[in-house]
């Protein structure tokens, strides 16, 4: 298998998480920003426009494969 399919299945699995589970993705995140003392803002909004982004990037490198 080539470096771009195998990164292209990593985006893809990315962006399937975060456009079908924003709310734990939200959570875990928040739990971990909190124990490490970082400010943070988050919407399911902004969770499925990474995903949506994160997609876009998975197709670009399985076509440039």
């Amino acid at each position: 298998m080539e470096l771009n399919t195998i990164r292209s299945i990593i985006f893809l699995t990315a962006a399937l998480i975060l456009l079908i589970f924003p709310t734990p993705v939200i959570k875990m995140q928040s739990k971990v920003l909190t124990f490490l003392k970082i400010k943070h803002s988050k919407s399911k909004g902004e969770m499925r426009i990474l995903g949506i982004i994160f997609l876009i990037i998975a197709l670009i490198l399985y076509l440039i494969n």
